[in-house]
């Protein structure tokens, strides 16, 4: 079985020493909303669960009905949100990478097996996105805007002479999963645009 935690390490790195990735084009289910507590956000998990399982529905593959060409088992990934400074809260975009296998057909056919008792179907759809270059730490609970994590992350960007593309925003990736609670790891990234320098140990996926 193909593991994130175990194959991507890098990508997904528990280190709090800063590291940067270069995330191209991939798939993704998504949904989006508005929240005003965060990831205690009674939409935002709503939401978050509801991409979660039909991640879940496409990973099952042949043996949940879903004839995907080329499937290799895998285990889903992590839910990860894409969190904007609005001053009456956050926006949010929920983010789940899929394996390169996996098209918008495997979606359509795993949507054919939920139950929509919690969502609407127009609320999830599968995109195509990049996140492009960012700088990543970790964090241990939730992330706030006093958070250690933004902190090193924003004192390594002036160092480096690097610019932050997006003041107001900011990535989290749920690699302990969700709820949060104090001690779950959650990875923190920054866009940022490097000014032609070199990126040591920067993750090509």
């Amino acid at each position: 079985m193909f593991n994130w935690e175990t194959f991507e390490p890098s990508e997904y790195s528990r280190n709090p020493e800063p590291s940067y990735v270069d995330l191209t084009t991939r798939s993704y289910v998504t949904a989006e909303g508005h929240a005003t507590k965060h990831t205690d956000d009674p939409d935002f998990m709503r939401l978050a669960q509801a991409t979660a399982k039909v991640a879940k529905a496409i990973s099952g593959g042949p043996d949940k009905g879903i004839p995907i060409e080329g499937f290799k088992e895998y285990r889903p990934y992590p839910v990860q949100a894409v969190w904007t400074d609005t001053g009456d809260g956050e926006d949010f975009k929920i983010w789940i990478k899929q394996p390169l296998f996996i098209n918008e057909k495997d979606f359509d056919a795993a949507l054919t097996q939920i139950d929509f008792s919690d969502f609407d179907l127009g609320e999830i759809k599968f995109e195509h996105l990049a996140e492009g270059i960012e700088i990543q730490t970790i964090n241990t609970g939730t992330v706030t805007p006093d958070s250690e994590a933004l902190k090193v992350l924003t004192d390594t960007i002036q160092k480096k002479g690097f610019t932050r593309l997006y003041d107001d925003q900011h990535r989290e990736v749920y690699i302990d999963g969700l709820p949060i609670d104090s001690s779950k790891l959650v990875l923190v990234r920054l866009a940022i645009d490097a000014n032609g320098q070199e990126l040591l140990g920067l993750v090509h996926n």
